[in-house]
């Protein structure tokens, strides 16, 4: 893997220190599996790892995987160099390919989430206890500047956590965070070893790479403090969830009116949770849209509006939020199959015949609704899966029907999951009944 070195340039970190943090920082032995794609940056994390490792100073075991993305002819060809790369070291190596069509729009996208879903699979099979990429502080500058582009936050100036949650069940870490990527290619030039270069990398059809060129020769806009004050906030927020929400029927959210006299910034981020979990998105609202929310909030006097999908109603008992009653899916659900409804539950269909889910019925209001407002409690039925019978019959709820599984999902944590927003999502998780998310490994 020739290619030529770059000019060294003082790095905010060295592969070899951040190497060594992130192995120090390790809660047990691990067993640890590296993305690898044969570029710089992830050729010299597995390098620093494996020599951090030979050298006797950590018992954790190294394992490699490439996904062969299958984009570009030369692809497969790069992937056999990288697994004989890794044999020269004594790495044990997967290689995987994304198969099947590729989309003709969204590729970027598209290419993350295959990537991400094959490494873990990867994961499973060989029991490893975390994934690391080779994310570096030039990717770190890319990523707030296309974060900023779209949506200005100072949220956004925290960037890429060092560790995030896929899925639910595989801690992704991020040692070169603080690394420049020309301090990684001298230390593999030092080190006597090349790297392939993608074109792809090149291709201003691509955001990250028109932001590269963009901002190529600038300081990055990074705020070291931005990571630091973006996890105490969303440690606030669980702290006042914790101590303020309720939930009932698994739909409608209270805050009590004690929430409202919270620190308006974390009263702000915790609605804005909130808003997320209760419409099914994976991300915040919009700024402009959380500034009216906590104008709302905050003003005197009652009143309801909706956001996100979202219907908040603040009365003289606190503030309720629940799913909106309106566009609402039906899916058709074969027999074995899982399927995302409504972005909130996914629903597995065990049965023999395929199921049509859709939005309960009005509700009767009885004595077990006495605590939340009559519409909230009539419509509450509206916002969670049922099975709609094909005669015409009244709808029953998915989760009293013997042959399907119901699980509500929170959108903005099952997928990826910061380690920024833990907290948030373990007091969310409980409110809504759901397991604890995995520890994270550092």
């Amino acid at each position: 893997m020739d290619a030529p070195a770059d000019t060294l340039l003082q790095a905010e970190t060295s592969p070899e220190d951040a190497v060594s943090d992130v192995l120090r920082s390790l809660a047990k032995p691990s067993r640890i599996l590296v993305a690898i794609s044969g570029g710089s940056d992830s050729t010299g994390l597995l390098l620093a790892l494996h020599q951090a490792i030979a050298a006797g100073a950590h018992t954790h075991t190294l394992l490699a995987a490439t996904i062969d993305h299958a984009l570009r002819p030369e692809s497969s060809g790069e992937a056999a160099r990288v697994a004989e790369f890794c044999r020269d070291l004594g790495i044990p190596h997967e290689t995987r390919r994304w198969r099947g069509e590729k989309p003709s729009t969204g590729i970027s996208a598209a290419a993350r989430e295959a990537r991400y879903h094959l490494l873990a699979d990867v994961a499973a099979e060989l029991r490893a206890d975390l994934l690391v990429t080779g994310h570096t502080a030039d990717d770190q500058a890319e990523t707030i500047a296309m974060r900023t582009a779209r949506a200005p936050s100072p949220h956004g100036l925290a960037g890429m956590a060092p560790a995030t949650l896929y899925d639910r069940r595989l801690w992704i870490v991020r040692p070169f965070l603080a690394v420049r990527r020309v301090a990684i290619r001298a230390f593999l030039t030092r080190n006597g070893f090349g790297w392939i270069d993608d074109p792809s990398n090149l291709n201003p059809a691509y955001e990250r790479v028109r932001t590269r060129m963009a901002i190529e020769g600038t300081p990055p806009a990074f705020d070291p403090d931005a990571a630091i004050g973006r996890t105490r906030l969303s440690g606030a927020a669980a702290g006042l969830l914790h101590a303020t929400a309720t939930v009932r029927h698994e739909t409608i959210v209270r805050l009590a009116p004690e929430a409202l006299e919270a620190e308006p910034a974390v009263l702000r981020h915790a609605l804005a949770f909130l808003l997320a979990v209760l419409g099914g998105r994976p991300y915040l609202p919009a700024g402009d849209q959380m500034a009216r929310v906590a104008a709302f909030a905050l003003a005197p006097g009652h009143g309801r509006m909706t956001v996100a999908r979202t219907l908040v109603w603040k009365r003289s008992d606190g503030l309720y939020l629940m799913r909106e009653d309106r566009s609402l899916p039906q899916l058709t659900l074969a027999p074995g199959r899982t399927a995302l409804w409504d972005d909130r539950f996914l629903v597995t269909n065990g049965g023999a015949e395929e199921v049509r889910i859709g939005p309960g019925p009005n509700l009767p209001v009885g004595d077990d609704d006495r605590s939340v407002p009559r519409t909230l409690a009539r419509h509450r039925a509206r916002v969670l899966p049922h099975v709609i019978s094909p005669e015409g019959g009244a709808p029953v709820a998915a989760a009293k029907v013997e042959t399907l599984s119901v699980e509500p999902v929170l959108a903005p944590f099952d997928h990826f999951l910061p380690v920024f927003d833990l907290a948030v999502a373990e007091v969310l998780a409980e409110l809504f009944g759901r397991s604890r998310y995995p520890v994270a490994p550092i």
